[in-house]
């Protein structure tokens, strides 16, 4: 392939914006900066030494989080078409810009981030202190805003991709983004457990301009939490054939939603993004004690664990400074909509917004 050819591909649309139907290109913060770190000898070296090293994110982190980086607010917030009301904040730095924390409304399929699209549709589905949506069925809402895209998990715990190319027929590949191949025990560091086979995968790719906090997709209960070591690559597309997933930075928590069954939910660092955090235990709901699923040494774990008790859009955690991604696997009682694994399979992302439903849990 010739280099320009190889350029038209990049331009090419890739993004599909799930409340207008429209395509879209996205332009990343950094984009050639990124590139010459994964395709260049020199940038590989240093990205090995340096700039994938935790140090580096912590001593970015110190000037993002200071005064200093007031200034490159607005230049942002215009580069990427933000609202200018966020300039009348007078945020303190940019690290309080960029983890700066909006209301979140519960909504249809498609509608826009505001009170009165998302309490007329919460009023419709709340009913004795449940969540019901049609027929009964539990609406699953986007953890996230950014860009998303759903793939089915077969029985054997390997992910289905199907190709528009061959009329539909399925292939058993690795998780594929952008270049990149992942399976679901790479991500995990352990086998895909019985209770996601049949079920659902789903990467939320959050770039910088996206809101960088993160709900819980509906109402239930934190059973556990695992947190990964890793260094901090970066996820973004530019950094293709690169194991970011299987790498990085990352925290799973088990989740066990209310009609729906158990899900996990996956947090993945990337470069110069300092911390994950999560708002485990900020208020004291920690109130019934649960058995502990974790095994160790091939024989479960006898102890007994607080659940942390959450509502569908209540706030889980947030990143700092940095795109990222987040990995959701899912039972088969959670059905995603269709328009989302249709334009996975076209090779396209779907760019929507937090709190916005994305699927149903079977009544």
């Amino acid at each position: 392939m010739s280099k320009e050819q190889k350029q038209k591909e990049q331009n090419a649309p890739s993004i599909i914006e799930r409340k207008t139907g429209r395509l879209i290109q996205e332009e990343e913060y950094g984009q050639k900066a990124i590139y010459f770190l994964y395709h260049h000898f020199l940038g590989r070296v240093l990205l090995k030494m340096i700039f994938a090293r935790p140090y580096f994110s912590f001593l970015r982190g110190l000037y993002y989080n200071s005064f200093l980086s007031k200034k490159d607010i607005a230049p942002f917030v215009e580069k990427y078409g933000l609202s200018k009301e966020l300039l009348k904040k007078n945020y303190q730095s940019f690290g309080a810009f960029f983890s700066r924390k909006e209301a979140v409304y519960l909504r249809e399929a498609g509608r826009e981030n505001t009170k009165e699209n998302g309490e007329a549709w919460k009023g419709k589905i709340q009913e004795k202190r449940h969540e019901k949506g049609q027929a009964g069925k539990r609406p699953f809402y986007a953890t996230s805003s950014g860009k998303l895209q759903a793939y089915k998990i077969d029985q054997e715990g390997k992910i289905i991709f199907l190709g528009s190319e061959n009329n539909g027929e399925s292939n058993l590949l690795p998780l594929e983004i952008k270049g990149n191949f992942y399976s679901i025990e790479k991500i995990l560091k352990a086998s895909c457990p019985e209770f996601l086979k049949g079920g659902t995968l789903l990467v939320f790719r959050l770039s910088l301009p996206d809101y960088h906090r993160y709900i819980f997709p509906a109402r239930g209960r934190l059973l556990r939490t695992k947190k990964i070591k890793g260094r901090l690559d970066s996820v973004r597309k530019e950094a293709a054939h690169f194991k970011a997933f299987s790498e990085n930075k990352r925290e799973i928590s088990l989740l066990e939603l209310e009609g729906m069954g158990k899900i996990l939910h996956v947090e993945v660092g990337a470069m110069l993004v300092g911390h994950i955090h999560n708002h485990l235990g900020f208020k004291p709901s920690f109130d019934k004690a649960v058995g502990c699923l974790r095994e160790k040494e091939n024989k479960p774990c006898r102890k007994k664990h607080l659940a942390f008790r959450f509502q569908a859009g209540e706030e889980k955690g947030y990143f700092s400074l940095g795109g990222s991604t987040i990995v959701e696997l899912l039972n088969d009682k959670i059905m995603i909509d269709e328009d989302l694994f249709e334009s996975t399979n076209k090779g396209l992302e779907t760019k929507l917004e937090i709190g916005e439903r994305i699927g149903y849990g079977k009544a």
